[in-house]
């Protein structure tokens, strides 16, 4: 598709039932709506990463509802184990390429998808109903990097969510939280501070850390090359060079993303 469709933030078409839920992610990307290419890791992780850890070595990572973030690669390259999930398997194919690994690839009946995985067991990237996620799989995480993944989440589907979470969480777990600032009709949410503490308080600490600009038409469109580099151009400034009026005639396009920083009780 050469084209790919936009939708604004708060106005994505969510379906009545779970199963029509999967079914409205997976057609998002592959219209495109979700099919990002990064090369950076996001500034938040990078800038406050090694502080929520306190630089501990060989973690063991999770990265919920990840997409194709360049992060994934990034948690890789500081020496963590890292596991991925989502439910496009065109988005698992894609973030070995760009880290120029070969998959081993699973059935895993239970999330009623698949596990891809690098010969070394370090990088893993399960595609499935990630609602259907439990410790029998992976374990526990030493860490757990949320990056827009629960805002993304239904309304009706968050407290599984939830669920699913906490379980995963090891005895000294931390977490990284990222939610938008901005208030929309629908996903991706805004939680304030309360909010999460209402979902995490009675096992977490939890603390606001800092904001940045996201601006969604930034980023690259499409597939890599067999060197992980991205073979189209930054789609979102082409575009914004090209028609800046019609841009400034949807609104501003940056969300600004609050990022929270949990660590689980002892």
């Amino acid at each position: 598709m050469s084209k790919k469709e936009r939708v604004q933030p708060g106005h994505w078409h969510v379906s009545e039932t779970p199963e029509g839920r999967l079914e409205d992610w997976l057609t998002a990307w592959d219209k495109g709506q979700w099919d990002f290419t990064y090369t950076d890791p996001g500034p938040n992780l990078a800038k406050y990463f090694e502080k929520v850890t306190e630089g501990r070595k060989g973690l063991k990572i999770l990265v919920p509802l990840c997409a194709t973030t360049y992060d994934l690669i990034w948690l890789c390259e500081q020496g963590h184990s890292v596991v991925g999930a989502d439910l496009a398997e065109s988005a698992a194919q894609r973030i070995f390429k760009q880290y120029k690994q070969e998959p081993i690839i699973e059935d895993v009946p239970s999330i009623a998808g698949k596990l891809y995985r690098n010969d070394s067991g370090t990088f893993k990237y399960y595609v499935g109903n990630f609602l259907r996620f439990s410790e029998d799989l992976e374990g526990t995480f030493d860490f757990i990097w949320d990056s827009k993944a629960m805002c993304a989440v239904d309304v009706r589907d968050r407290p599984d969510y939830l669920k699913v979470i906490r379980r995963l969480m090891g005895p000294k777990s931390t977490m990284m939280l990222e939610c938008p600032k901005n208030i929309f009709p629908g996903a991706p949410y805004h939680f304030t501070e309360e909010q999460l503490n209402e979902f995490y308080g009675d096992i977490c600490d939890v603390e606001y850390q800092d904001e940045s600009d996201f601006d969604p038409t930034i980023a690259y469109h499409g597939d890599v090359d067999d060197e992980g580099q991205p073979l189209k151009a930054e789609v979102g400034k082409e575009e914004a060079a090209q028609s800046k009026e019609a841009e400034s005639k949807k609104g501003n396009t940056v969300i600004v993303l609050q990022n929270y920083f949990l660590k689980k009780r002892e």
